[in-house]
């Protein structure tokens, strides 16, 4: 059998072993055992002691006595357990007495595993090795998670929030409008005939444009505005805190950016260059977020129409579209 071991591989951290018990001669004997096997231990008389510990979020183990000058074990293992850093700590009871009780309530309370004393070597360590490796599975757990969020609400090829991450900010800032009218602004950004870019130079090149071009906006957007990747070649930005005419700045100067750039692209006369068209609308333009995207959407397109590498608002088009509309009789 391979006796557990604080340091599996040199380049990882040791582990990190806390103990917590009145008895000074139990403090001495777990911390002995489990250092002679490579862990880091570091002991506590008491549970107020560990918890003010200013390394308390770092262990990987609590050997918890039950009864404790200040306290029992229990309420400090709840303690724990709503501490977000400790949330998922796991936790081993140390008791002197074989009590079913006091066994279903340290598993009520939190804890992981429950141990005898008097304290056998052995048995130690094999329950705290069982329970370090739950810990790495846990925390690899954890961190596969993470990714998973992370590909979930974030667009692989540029980096930034996706499509699904922009509903969720625009949802939020409009219970923000809708709570206490804090203004906000959609610029909805289009790259100037993509696809013909994409027919001349490929869809390899044309990926590392859209790159490119997702950190050009991303340096040009005010601190604090939100930037996604709305699909395809277009893109959006949310304004905080500003109406319309802020968010036509904001666009004017990501236009600039891109424009100043000066990448070849032989299929968008007049200019011979990459250009994108804004089309932005202020909320209070609209009646509800959905109107909001619809209008700066409306606002893009006649920025296309107008020839391309322009940055259009929506109250400049406001009459027209009514009057069109009227005329239609909608």
């Amino acid at each position: 059998m391979i006796e557990p071991s604080g340091k599996t591989n040199e380049r990882e951290e040791r582990v990190k072993i806390a103990v917590v018990d009145d008895s000074q001669f139990i403090r001495y004997l777990v911390k002995d055992i489990l250092e002679e096997h490579g862990f880091e231990v570091k002991t506590f008389a008491t549970g107020r002691d560990f918890l003010v510990s200013s390394d308390l979020g770092d262990y990987d183990l609590v050997l918890l006595d039950i009864v404790l000058p200040d306290g029992d074990g229990f309420s400090l293992c709840r303690e724990l357990r709503n501490n977000a850093e400790c949330a998922t700590l796991p936790v081993i009871f140390l008791t002197a007495v074989e009590d079913d009780h006091a066994r279903i309530q340290s598993f009520e309370a939190g804890g992981n595993d429950y141990l005898l004393k008097p304290i056998r070597p052995k048995e130690l360590l094999v329950r705290v090795g069982t329970q370090i490796r739950l810990r790495k599975y846990v925390r690899e757990l954890e961190k596969l998670n993470r990714e998973l969020e992370r590909l979930a609400f974030f667009d692989p090829l540029t980096g930034l929030p996706n499509r699904r991450a922009f509903d969720d900010w625009l949802a939020r800032l409009e219970s923000q409008y809708i709570r206490a009218q804090t203004a906000y602004s959609l610029i909805m950004i289009d790259l100037d005939r993509f696809k013909h870019y994409n027919d001349t130079f490929g869809h390899v090149q044309g990926d590392e444009l859209l790159s490119t071009l997702a950190s050009v906006f991303s340096n040009s957007v005010r601190k604090g505005d939100f930037l996604a990747r709305f699909g395809g070649e277009e893109f959006v930005v949310l304004c905080f805190s500003s109406g319309e005419e802020i968010g036509k700045l904001v666009a004017q100067r990501i236009k600039n950016h891109v424009e100043e750039l000066s990448l070849f692209h032989p299929h968008n006369p007049p200019y011979g260059v990459v250009t994108i068209s804004c089309g932005v609308c202020g909320r209070g333009e609209a009646k509800n977020e959905i109107e909001l995207l619809s209008r700066a959407d409306q606002a893009l397109y006649e920025a296309k129409n107008r020839g391309r590498n322009q940055v259009v608002g929506w109250k400049e088009i406001r009459e027209l579209v009514l009057e069109k509309k009227e005329l239609r009789g909608e």
